[in-house]
């Protein structure tokens, strides 16, 4: 088969390895081309660089493949351009900065730089370090959630110091100001709590204007007045009825009917008595669906601040009954914590159809 290659020989093939690697069979300390110890393999092999050729062009060369050392120390002050035969690195005011800002001082630099450069450090490296390290940390950025100032020193140093406030983080940065690590509502609720009366500001450094809400006493909800005297009747009907939970209907419309008659009183605006309080004015002005009556009721209930109950019309058209307690009148709405849905609630006087004694558990 003469189109077929010949086999190398054994022989041929441990010429042609030894020629490529440059390293005989008997440096390598064995025979046929295979090396015997460890000792006879670094014996063949370069030694690693240990120092570098620092340029007045602000390159550092280094022939051959650098000791770790070299190349963890000028990958640590200068950015590597090239690697190979022979490696580059380049310095600038951004690699030197790198450095400084891993803690390595401009001194600690300059020597370990001149320990492994084959001569004198060049000139416009060493202007590079000195004028890189000059302007390092002029200016620090420290973390902060808001800033306190004043104009008075000796308060400002009070609520640094003040044991309570320690939660915030506070930290002074001059006679004047404080930062601090908590948000600026956390601050200024801490600092108010301790008696102090600060004032938050905007983004723009102005004051910043909080919204006052009326806030109600968190006292116990007072129990439902008693029907006055025009109210007897009814009033007489219902404290029959309410010890039995199951009474018979029949019975409760024989008890309802055996009580006496209730004569409406005339209202102010149909010729009779005028109005008793300020009140049952704007209430009748507003409920122009409730009569007299249910006015006087709910206007007594919000001058007394007692509970009532009301049947309620939404806008969807659904009704409702409700029991309101901490009434608060604000035409031509109607404030009250509603204990059918367990919170505050608007209501429109307008949309109140009927008003009775509350019943509360």
């Amino acid at each position: 088969m003469a189109g077929w290659p010949r086999r190398l020989s054994s022989g041929t093939r441990a010429r042609n390895t030894e020629g490529r690697h440059g390293c005989s069979g008997a440096a390598l300390g064995g025979g046929a081309g295979r090396p015997s110890s460890a000792a006879g393999i670094g014996g063949a092999c370069p030694a690693a660089t240990a120092t570098a050729r620092i340029g007045a062009d602000l390159t550092a060369v280094v022939t051959g493949t650098p000791s770790a050392r070299l190349a963890s120390l000028l990958d640590s002050v200068a950015d590597r351009e090239t690697s190979g035969t022979a490696s580059v690195w380049r310095f600038s005011g951004g690699s030197v900065r790198r450095a400084l800002d891993a803690g390595r001082s401009p001194e600690d630099i300059t020597a370990d730089l001149a320990a492994v450069a084959s001569g004198p450090l060049p000139q416009p490296l060493s202007y590079l370090i000195t004028d890189t390290a000059r302007g390092h940390g002029r200016v620090r950025i420290a973390p902060a959630s808001c800033v306190l100032h004043g104009d008075e020193p000796a308060l400002l140093a009070e609520i640094a110091a003040h044991r309570k406030l320690s939660k915030l983080g506070l930290r002074q940065l001059a006679p004047t100001v404080l930062i601090s690590r908590s948000p600026l509502d956390t601050t200024l609720a801490a600092l108010r709590a301790e008696g102090y009366a600060p004032v938050a500001e905007t983004a723009e450094g102005t004051v910043r204007i909080e919204k006052c809400r009326a806030r109600r006493a968190a006292a116990a909800v007072p129990a439902p007045r008693s029907s006055g005297a025009r109210n007897d009747g009814r009033a007489a009907a219902a404290s029959k009825a309410k010890p039995s939970a199951a009474l018979d209907p029949s019975v409760l419309a024989t008890r309802l009917l055996a009580a006496p008659a209730t004569t409406p009183e005339p209202a102010p605006f149909d010729g009779g008595a005028p109005f008793a309080t300020g009140t049952e004015e704007i209430v009748a002005g507003w409920a122009k669906r409730l009569p007299y009556t249910d006015v006087r009721q709910l206007a007594h209930a919000i001058d007394t601040g007692q509970a009532i109950t009301v049947e309620y019309v939404a806008t969807s058209g659904n009704r409702t009954v409700r029991t309101l307690s901490r009434l608060e009148l604000d035409p031509p709405y109607l404030e009250a914590w509603c204990h059918l849905r367990d919170a505050e609630r608007v209501f429109t006087l307008s949309r109140i159809h009927g008003v009775m004694g509350a019943a509360l558990g």
